[in-house]
């Protein structure tokens, strides 16, 4: 439900989509204690906080609407980032 509401909402412009247990941003810390990291992979330009705000709404949306209540925290980033280069290597892949 997650990955069809991101796909939705930004069409071509979303590239990827990773699941991990680990920081994205700082993945030799090893596991995270929050549970699931979901990085939405975005190309072209787009507004860092913009995105932010609407990528965290889809998120707790899906979560309140299935009772989810693991932790996940969402996060997106551009096509060519060190963190989509690290997601291609070692994360999940929603298809």
């Amino acid at each position: 439900m997650l990955a069809r509401r991101f796909r939705t909402h930004y069409g071509d412009q979303l590239v990827g989509l990773y699941a991990t247990q680990k920081d994205p941003y700082e993945p030799e810390q090893g596991g995270s204690e929050i549970g699931t990291h979901v990085i939405v992979v975005l190309q072209g330009s787009y507004k860092h906080w913009k995105e932010t705000d609407a990528i965290t709404e889809i998120t707790h949306e899906v979560l309140d609407e299935t009772d989810w209540m693991a932790p996940v925290t969402s996060h997106h980033v551009a096509h060519d980032s060190a963190v989509a280069t690290r997601m291609k290597e070692s994360g999940v892949r929603f298809d």
